[in-house]
């Protein structure tokens, strides 16, 4: 289907309108005015004035439902302007018309349509100012001219001007949703890693707690004396999980790493780590802490990430981590000697996690590098700038 030759816009501007409208009054003025040297307006030319303040407002009501009505009250326009031009006494002002219908063809059309409109315009004035005025009629040619394509450019200016501000507006809404939708999958995903850290570390003692409590009823009947020893048993494991569930809380709360610093909250995830699943971190901090509270939470996760996949999937029960606060940027490398992988092949659960980490850290205007091989153990290195934030 052929595009067509009207832009459909939502409200012309007011200026725009005032605009056309002065152009017109101003040439009816110039007839009000006109010295009785020059010849006395007659009445056809009121006429013809008036016709074309009708097919002006018949525009304003039908080209938003019907745009191909803007070409043909443009060519009556132009045939009521020209006609204008050739009624005695002759008057070059009546080409003024000509400059506002040019804000309209610049307005309300296509690029294509607008540059044929202008054309016609400009022909149509030349033509008709040389058979009314002859060999003077260079003398105007110019000036109409000229008006007819700045005030064309002005209004196609205006009309691309808003037609920006609308794709604008389009792309700040799908920004917004994409944000929203960004914070849904980050919240949907501390979801899954607080179900996950729950069952991990909380299903094994609750299990306890719960042999323990069936052991001590059993015993109750049995051998009396073995009850106390039971429900010592019984509260050590409820202070454990208690303390488990703390630790946890703390650690998933993003508030602690501010409050308490990016190296204490890696101290504790560490603890938390070789309590949990055995897994000993060695932790070598670099330089004075610094950053953002941003920055800092992104690399505590990142952290965090990484550890769960070597517990999960390296195989190994040791780790190192190397966090670096230089003048210019915050360096972290995690690394194990693990079973490895291929980052490039594999498509493993804890791909998803890495794929979170990056997005996280390019966020920021950083950067993550996974290097790891089958075998070969993994490495994680990631990058902050801290410059301009």
């Amino acid at each position: 289907m052929k595009a067509k030759s009207a832009v459909h816009l939502n409200q012309d501007p007011p200026f725009l309108i005032i605009l056309y409208f002065f152009f017109y009054l101003s040439v009816l003025i110039r007839m009000v005015l006109n010295e009785p040297s020059n010849g006395v307006i007659e009445a056809p030319a009121y006429g013809l004035m008036a016709g074309f303040l009708a097919l002006s407002l018949a525009q304003l009501l039908l080209r938003r439902r019907w745009p191909v009505s803007m070409h043909v009250t443009l060519a009556l326009q132009t045939l009521v302007a020209v006609a204008l031009l050739l009624t005695k006494p002759a008057m070059d002002y009546y080409a003024v018309l000509f400059i506002a219908s040019g804000i309209v063809a610049g307005r309300n059309l296509t690029s294509r349509g607008c540059i044929v409109w202008l054309t016609v315009f400009c022909v149509a004035t030349t033509v008709a100012l040389w058979e009314a005025f002859g060999s003077r009629a260079p003398n105007y040619f110019a000036v109409y001219i000229a008006g007819i394509l700045l005030n064309g450019l002005y209004g196609r200016t205006s009309q691309r001007s808003e037609q920006l501000v609308a794709k604008l507006g389009e792309a700040n809404l799908r920004l917004h949703a994409y944000a929203e939708r960004a914070e849904e999958a980050a919240a949907a995903q501390e979801r899954t890693y607080l179900a996950r850290e729950l069952h991990d570390a909380a299903t094994q003692t609750v299990f306890s707690m719960s042999l323990t409590a069936e052991t001590a009823r059993i015993a109750f009947k049995n051998d009396p004396q073995k009850v106390p020893v039971l429900i010592d048993r019984l509260q050590e494991l409820a202070r454990e999980a208690l303390a488990e569930m703390r630790t946890l809380v703390r650690e998933l709360r993003p508030s602690s790493v501010v409050e308490e610093g990016l190296v204490k909250s890696l101290e504790q995830l560490i603890l938390l780590r070789k309590r949990r699943d055995d897994l000993r971190v060695t932790l070598a901090v670099g330089g004075d802490e610094q950053g953002s509270a941003e920055m800092k939470e992104t690399i505590f996760r990142t952290v965090r990430e990484a550890l769960n996949n070597i517990a999960k999937h390296a195989g190994v029960k040791e780790s190192h981590v190397d966090l670096s606060f230089a003048s210019q940027e915050i360096t972290l490398m995690v690394k194990d000697s693990g079973r490895g992988f291929d980052p490039a092949r594999e498509r493993h659960p804890e791909t998803f996690g890495l794929l979170a980490m990056r997005e996280r850290l390019e966020a920021l205007g950083g950067s993550l590098v996974v290097r790891s091989a089958p075998g070969a153990g993994t490495e994680i290195q990631a990058r902050i700038p801290l410059r301009g934030r």
